[in-house]
């Protein structure tokens, strides 16, 4: 129900319903309208997906019925029907006689219905939904797809009583420079004489009048009138300060509005809430729900979620292609946190679906006009029914600049980004999207950060429209981390639907189904790896975490960068990159959270994780900062297990990113082995705040001296020198070595290895080497890449002995991670037409897997580091970057070693 209107007579028809599918449209000609056939007893609000079953799937008509027992109002009195939102076309009867007809599945709409009532006792109300299968017309956001379609009278339904005469509406738009607010009333007609209309405010929920009322005379069905609010309290995130507006008719109807003073703007690039900088610290949220779908279940459920966005240190939820429920946003204005709000889209360009969408845009702004949390309407996401073509198409450029236009006259108040995360035409926001995996990607983020998002933002707009040093803000980024099955089955009694895909064909990809890790888990060798498929779950996690907080750690050390909003909040079905899964459990604890993504962070730029005994090592201190203050205290340091660490005085400004002069330095110890180590820094302010964070380090011994002699192929003087050094003896026939070393897999070293010899097989070029035999190659995507942000590389430690190696692989690895792997899983190649390509599952069964690469659900097999008998031989075949590597990674010696010992 509407939060706004008092004193009128409501009742509330959620509850029980009758509900019967209609799968051959016959319902009309058979009269369902006067009264249904036997069917099933539903919960309104209600998603009939969410029964199971054949509704699961089911698309088309359905209808709804409900018995109530009212009279008739008196003569003076109107009664209206209400639907929060029903999806998608509406019909609705009372007592078999037709009201009326509603189209869209977001917004909420009324019917009077007095006219339809019998004067006394039950009253007949039927619905007639239509869901169509082909929605790619009509505004549907990802349900249907990519996850599970949502179809029904899916929000609140209920009875209004109103005068002849009432107020449809109030809308508040704050002005916190003059201290007032503009005020427009809307009536459900013109009156036929002018009317008073009396305007009180006061603080809300604690009702202390803010100052006198004011009187208005309205002889129009709209009028705009300004309040005064003369030391108002100020909302934010840190103090939602909220005010209710009563306009009462003299003698007859009253409604209010629930608003907050804030103001939201931009200038040379910075973002600001009320005249502060403001930095954004986001969560996409698409809002599923894993029993029920597309509804938060209760205001209980939401106030924890917006509770664990805030104790992870988030400001902000992107509800995404999504119109959000009202209750959600009802709490956002309670508990501060920020909304940014963006219709659903469609997906295929005609007049017809433009239309549809706009009204949807307009219905979203109309009825959360006055929601204080929410600062910014995205119009597009990405393109999404504008089939990605914007940048040439002239007619979709004038499309998105009128509609950015209309949207401002609209609604003045906030922010328009027009096309989210994707090339701009007018926008208030120069959002980017952008999907890099770490630690492998390290150096392509810092460049993508540097070249592109940050170093050339004016490049990110159509050609012949350009930037108004809009606030940059990357809105979305992230990596995967898979959830606990246990726990999703326990709580579903079993398997939910979604384990089979529901989106269409487009997401039939192997990784983007739960199934898919059912089979692949003991067949491609991760068993001899993770216990069982909950330890790799849960050390997948531990990777998602070191990625995000890398991701976001490398977005903060900058300047020129207003925010960022990470995918995802939570997981949604298949997609597993939320930071609580989908039951709302937390992936990883708050305050693991908040060392990154806090107020303040403090940034460790080291220039060598991984060194050598007696290396001397600087690590630089950057304090990103959003809490707008001066920063006063001490840092402390220290590498456990080791006598390393220190102290210094910190007392800068309230810049945003600032760089301690005084950096830390130290020499790697002494080792007697290669040691995972951590180097713990923590930001105690004067005031006993404190604000911590860890690296993860690797130290070996500066020498490592180990005897064998190799048979080197294709290898370069540099690389035979580097493994000299270290005591290995190159020879010149294979017959003289332990082991052969190449790069190419020749003629000769196969028959070497079917006579017996050890061959290691240093891959790391991929498709480019220039004899290869039977092995084949895929490339993993070079830069940024969706897909690839669900990838895991994961290694079987047993066979490295004490080596300090991650299963999931840390930092320790890098510069060694492959650009390319052994496909065991048929793939595709996108190129001027997509090339459909073939694994070997083979390896599975011929082979020693002992460094494994999959993606999401352990889709998209492939190898890394593999063992496999030729002839009476070994061979490894490895794609990790061990040649590049020999100089700058201690690790990469040691790699080798162990391989040569087997």
């Amino acid at each position: 129900m509407t939060e706004g209107t008092l004193m009128r007579k409501t009742i509330d028809l959620n509850g029980t319903w009758a509900f019967k599918m209609d799968p051959t449209k016959s319902g009309e000609m058979d009269s369902w309208h006067q009264g249904l056939p036997p069917g099933l007893e539903v919960n309104v609000p209600h998603i009939w997906q969410r029964e199971g079953g054949e509704l699961v799937h089911y698309t088309g008509a359905a209808w709804y019925e409900k018995v109530i027992s009212i009279d008739k109002p008196d003569p003076d009195k109107k009664l209206f029907i209400h639907f929060g939102a029903v999806d998608y076309e509406a019909i609705i009867w009372i007592n078999g006689r037709y009201v009326g007809r509603h189209e869209g599945g977001f917004t909420p709409f009324s019917f009077d219905i007095t006219d339809k009532l019998n004067q006394t006792g039950e009253q007949r109300v039927v619905l007639r939904v239509f869901d169509p299968q082909d929605n790619a017309e009509i505004p549907i956001g990802k349900q249907g797809s990519w996850y599970t379609r949502v179809s029904g009278i899916w929000q609140d339904v209920w009875l209004e009583e109103k005068p002849e005469l009432f107020i449809e509406n109030i809308h508040v738009t704050p002005s916190i420079d003059k201290e007032e607010a503009e005020v427009t009333v809307t009536l459900s007609n013109i009156p036929s004489e002018p009317m008073l209309v009396d305007i009180t405010c006061a603080t809300y929920p604690d009702n202390v009048p803010m100052g006198s009322s004011i009187q208005v005379t309205l002889s129009n069905k709209q009028t705009t009138c300004v309040f005064p609010m003369k030391g108002a309290d100020l909302w934010s995130p840190d103090h939602p300060a909220l005010y209710q507006l009563v306009a009462k008719i003299r003698g007859g109807d009253m409604n209010s509005a629930v608003f907050g003073m804030r103001q939201v703007s931009f200038q040379d690039g910075t973002l600001y809430l009320n005249h502060q900088p403001l930095y954004i610290r986001g969560a996409l949220d698409q809002a599923y729900y894993p029993d029920t779908i597309y509804s938060a279940p209760s205001d209980e459920y939401i106030i924890n979620e917006i509770n664990e966005a805030k104790n992870m240190g988030l400001n902000m939820l992107r509800k995404h292609i999504k119109i959000e429920i009202p209750r959600y946003l009802y709490w956002a204005d309670r508990m501060g946190m920020l909304i940014w709000a963006e219709p659903p889209n469609y997906i295929k360009w005609t007049k017809q679906a433009t239309k549809r969408f706009e009204q949807d845009l307009e219905a979203m702004i109309e009825r959360d006009y006055n929601h204080p949390s929410i600062i910014i309407w995205s119009l597009y996401n990405e393109e999404w029914g504008l089939e990605w073509t914007l940048s040439k198409d002239n007619e979709k450029q004038t499309h998105v600049y009128d509609l950015y236009e209309r949207t401002k006259r609209i609604d003045s108040s906030r922010l328009i980004c027009d096309n989210s995360g994707w090339i701009h035409v007018k926008t208030d926001v120069n959002d980017y999207h952008r999907y890099f995996t770490l630690p492998e990607q390290k150096n392509e983020w810092e460049h993508d950060l540097d070249s592109f998002i940050i170093g050339h933002n004016e490049a990110n707009f159509v050609t012949g429209y350009q930037s108004r040093n809009e606030p940059v803000i990357v809105s979305e980024f992230g990596m995967w981390g898979l959830p606990s099955v246990k726990r999703m089955k326990e709580h579903y009694g079993g398997e939910p639907w979604w384990f089979l895909n529901q989106g269409d064909e487009t997401h039939s990809e192997d990784y983007k189904s739960p199934k898919t890790a059912d089979s692949h888990f003991d067949k491609f060798g991760l068993n001899k790896i993770f216990k069982d498929f909950e330890d790799l779950a849960e050390t997948s996690r531990k990777r998602m975490f070191r990625g995000v907080k890398s991701l976001i750690q490398e977005m903060r050390k900058r300047e020129g960068l207003t925010g960022y909003v990470v995918t995802e909040f939570t997981d949604v079905e298949w997609e597993t990159n939320g930071w609580l899964d989908y039951l709302r459990q937390p992936k990883f604890l708050a305050e693991e959270m908040q060392s990154f993504n806090g107020e303040v962070a403090v940034i460790a730029d080291i220039s060598k994780r991984n060194a050598w005994s007696g290396e001397n090592i600087t690590v630089d201190l950057i304090l990103s900062n959003h809490s707008n203050r001066p920063l006063k205290g001490d840092v402390t340091w220290e590498i456990p297990g080791t006598s390393l660490q220190g102290t210094l005085p910190v007392d800068v400004n309230g810049d945003p990113v600032i760089r301690i002069e005084q950096p830390i330095q130290f020499t790697v110890p002494h080792m007697d082995r290669p040691e995972l180590k951590e180097i713990h820094i923590q930001f105690s302010e004067s005031d006993g705040t404190k604000w911590g964070v860890y690296e993860e380090l690797m130290f070996a011994p500066a020498v490592s001296q180990f005897n064998y002699r190799f048979w080197p192929v294709s290898l370069s003087i540099e690389i035979v020198d580097a493994l000299e050094r270290r005591g290995a003896t190159a020879v010149e026939s294979i017959d003289e070595a332990d082991i052969v070393f190449t790069s190419e897999w020749s003629a000769e070293v196969e028959q070497g290895a079917r006579d017996g010899k050890t061959v290691l097989f240093f891959a790391e070029a991929g498709d480019d080497i220039d004899e290869k035999g039977f092995f084949s190659f895929k490339e993993l995507p070079p830069a940024e890449s969706w897909q690839r942000t669900s990838s895991m590389q994961s290694v079987d430690t047993t066979f490295f002995g004490d080596l300090p190696l991650r299963k999931e692989m840390g930092w320790e690895m890098e510069g060694i991670y492959p650009d390319y792997v052994v496909p065991f899983s048929n793939y595709s190649k996108a190129g001027g037409r997509t090339v459909y390509m073939f694994g070997n599952s083979q390896y599975a069964e011929n082979s020693d897997l002992l460094g494994i690469y999959f993606e999401g659900w352990l889709g998209q097999m492939g190898g890394t580091f593999i063992r496999q008998k030729v002839g009476t031989g070994t061979v490894y075949v490895t794609t990790w970057k061990l040649l590049q590597t020999l100089k700058t990674n201690p690790l990469t010696e040691h790699l080798i070693q162990q391989i040569v010992r087997g």
